[in-house]
């Protein structure tokens, strides 16, 4: 598991900082396009397993739709601009009501399929969209890879001190794999991982600024990983997918990022300017 663990993320890591730092924004934007369809795909299958192929593919066009409209923002020094994404998210959810509203007579579960749709389009692209507003800031590939780095950083020591150290669980009705040792053991490492990496790629902040950001990421990131946690073990499932070889699928990568990238736009916007 570790090898598989560690070669799938020496593959994608490549493709990931090369859409960052060398795409501009089409491909990076291009990159969040597919990873929103992988996830929508994934968390549909799990809540409805039974659904036909083309009702996916209208929640995911829906997703996408929803996505694009975080490059509203004005790009360079304003960091983001509500009101695009809170027009087209009203649209959508308009849409949906109209459309299960017409097809009652035919689902047999409709709260169900439309908790699990909404739920959807609020979990993954809603906050997935946040990386758009991060990525249009003059430096913004800087603060989306330090984004990166410091949740990676999170993971792993979570992961390792876990499994080296842990005995008492966090909070084993969600996850039982999960400690105190390894809560402790990621956000030390992301704290550090975030102060040592900021100084070069965010110069302009303070030490206290980094470790304070990194501390939350850590925290926040932590608690996206517990909620996923929770939505697989009320799907009963292990695993979102088997996509990703070591990591399980394309949701169980972003769970920490999903929670994290929000924290750190309205951190920057509303404590640093």
């Amino acid at each position: 598991m570790h090898a598989r663990r560690w070669l799938t993320a020496l593959i994608l890591l490549p493709i990931l900082f090369l859409a960052l730092f060398k795409g501009g924004h089409f491909f990076f934007i291009l990159l969040l396009l597919v990873i929103n369809g992988l996830a929508e795909w994934e968390f549909l299958g799990m809540f409805q397993p039974d659904v036909d192929t083309p009702r996916r593919v209208k929640a995911i066009i829906l997703g996408s739709v929803l996505l694009l409209s975080f490059c509203t923002a004005q790009r360079a020094t304003t960091l983001c601009n509500p009101s695009g994404p809170l027009f087209v998210l009203v649209g959508i959810l308009f849409v949906l009501f109209l459309f299960y509203l017409v097809a009652y007579s035919h689902l047999a579960d409709l709260s169900r399929d439309l908790m699990a749709n909404v739920l959807a389009l609020l979990y993954i692209p809603f906050l997935l969209g946040h990386f758009i507003w991060l990525r249009y800031l003059n430096d913004g590939q800087w603060w989306v890879f330090w984004l990166l780095v410091v949740i990676m950083a999170a993971d792993t020591g979570a992961f390792y001190c876990g499994r080296a150290f842990g005995k008492t669980k966090l909070y084993p009705e969600v996850s039982p794999g999960k400690t105190w040792a390894g809560t402790v053991g990621g956000t030390l490492a992301a704290v550090l991982v975030g102060v040592a990496l900021g100084r070069w790629a965010l110069p302009g902040l303070s030490l206290p600024a980094l470790g304070g950001l990194a501390l939350l990421l850590a925290l926040v990131g932590q608690l996206g990983d517990l909620f996923e946690s929770m939505l697989k073990r009320q799907a009963q499932v292990k695993d979102a997918s088997e996509i990703l070889p070591g990591h399980g699928g394309m949701l169980d990568r972003l769970d920490s990022l999903l929670f994290a990238a929000p924290a750190l736009v309205y951190a920057r916007l509303f404590f640093l300017g």
